[in-house]
């Protein structure tokens, strides 16, 4: 055999080698985004996230976003939310952000948060807020609904898919409040 024809067939198996490594990388991807925690070089632990939209998870239920253990009613450090009427906008206080981010409004699904029902930007300095809902109804008297602090991505347009919780627990600011 040529020397010629080795570096041929040499060239063919790589070729194959690299064209199977490539559809099978291609026919794993799935729809939605989900990587396990990593640490980076400077020894703090990184979590992906992973796309709920297809799935009818809530948050709580995505392991990229864990809700503190217990969620407190009415406020924690930086956001306070009165049980207040139902409505179609929430008023917020106690507001304590140092950039810009958002507060949303979650309904409540089995004692967690569920769907986004309206999101307000707020400014490092501002502290309080009224955040308008997008549904007509507004809240329902008796219901629970939370509130949580989003920090903004960037663009400054909330994007449910863009605009996420910390992945602390500890730094995800959320409270619960009660519509009247």
């Amino acid at each position: 055999m040529t020397k010629q024809t080795r570096q041929l067939i040499m060239m063919l198996i790589i070729g194959v080698l690299i064209g199977t490594i490539t559809v099978k990388i291609l026919t794993n991807r799935q729809a939605t985004i989900a990587v396990n925690e990593s640490s980076t070089s400077n020894g703090m632990k990184t979590t992906d996230i992973k796309d709920i939209t297809s799935t009818g998870e809530t948050l709580s239920q995505s392991k990229g976003h864990t809700l503190p253990p217990s969620i407190p009613l009415n406020a924690r450090i930086g956001l306070t939310v009165a049980d207040q009427s139902h409505n179609t906008l929430v008023q917020v206080s106690g507001l304590n952000v140092d950039v810009v981010t958002w507060v949303a409004i979650y309904d409540e699904r089995d004692g967690k948060p569920g769907v986004i029902l309206g999101a307000q930007k707020v400014k490092p300095g501002e502290t309080t807020t009224t955040v308008d809902l997008l549904r007509r109804e507004g809240t329902t008297p008796g219901m629970t609904y939370f509130a949580a602090l989003l920090p903004d991505d960037g663009d400054g347009v909330f994007d449910r898919l863009t605009d996420l919780p910390p992945f602390s627990p500890e730094k995800f600011v959320i409270v619960g409040f009660r519509a009247l």
